[in-house]
């Protein structure tokens, strides 16, 4: 079931070594196929996104390294938060749209940003230990990972690019198969303003590393990569979907990934 590289952790947990001081855990067994990434500097570690939590992830960083571990989800979607409350260090994207989300301390997300109802899953109140403002980069020792505010799957997306390892950590906004933007919160001018931002942050060898994978021909499971190419036909993509006027259900991005859309995604940049 796994690709070359990729090894067990237990009989839920996929591990793989994608670069220098970045572990990509991966869930092959749960049908959304999540990958979150461990990425440790000198000082500290950096987890982005940890699951939907139908296994604690918490006891798989633990393993992989001794240092302290900040817990960063990229969008408050149940399938990337689900092992949040497992870390005591626990790091947001300084959003509107997620400061709003707090009350008496406790970061509570609506019913639109979890969407756990999608699977009867129930969120569980965390403290927020820092706030990140977009932009920023976040210095692990060694190693520092720029903060990016990538919406369009979702109004909180984050991602984050460590340009000296020329390596992009897309989370949702982009990865190989149907790109959501059928669901609570996707806009496609966001989408499409998103790519354009990206391409001249990305280079021609920039590897990026996405949350959701799909097996290879052999039916055997690796972390997912994409190239900046694929952030290009994405724009292109866009640029003609909108100019097209049309309102499909689906749309061709290139022969690895397409858009799954609905009607709302539309309503910022095409009129009725």
């Amino acid at each position: 079931m796994l690709g070359k590289g990729v090894r067990w952790f237990d009989d839920w947990f996929a591990i793989e070594q994608v670069a220098p001081g970045v572990t990509a855990i991966g869930e092959p067994r749960f049908h959304q196929l999540n990958w979150n990434y461990l990425i440790e500097g000198s000082r500290r570690a950096l987890l982005l996104d940890t699951g939907p939590g139908v296994r604690d992830i918490a006891k798989v960083v633990r393993t992989l390294t001794n240092l302290p571990v900040t817990a960063l989800p990229s969008h408050m979607h149940f399938d990337h938060t689900g092992g949040l409350a497992a870390f005591d260090n626990i790091a947001i994207a300084d959003l509107p749209v997620l400061r709003n989300c707090v009350a008496d301390g406790w970061l509570r997300p609506t019913d639109e940003l979890y969407v756990g109802y999608w699977e009867g899953m129930t969120w569980t109140p965390v403290k927020v230990s820092q706030w990140i403002e977009v932009g920023r980069e976040i210095d692990l020792g060694g190693r520092k990972l720029a903060l990016l505010h990538t919406p369009g799957h979702s109004p909180d997306s984050v991602s984050l690019l460590d340009a000296e390892a020329d390596i992009f950590f897309a989370a949702d906004f982009v990865y190989p198969g149907k790109l959501y933007a059928q669901i609570e919160g996707a806009d496609l001018k966001a989408y499409l303003d998103s790519a354009r931002a990206l391409l001249p942050r990305l280079t021609d060898t920039t590897t990026i590393l996405c949350a959701h994978g799909k097996p290879d021909a052999e039916r055997l499971h690796a972390a997912p990569r994409l190239a900046r190419q694929d952030v290009a036909d994405l724009a292109a993509s866009l640029t003609r979907l909108r100019d097209s006027g049309e309102r499909p259900d689906r749309w061709p991005v290139n022969d690895r990934l397409s858009l799954l859309l609905w009607e709302p995604a539309f309503a910022t940049w095409q009129s009725p």
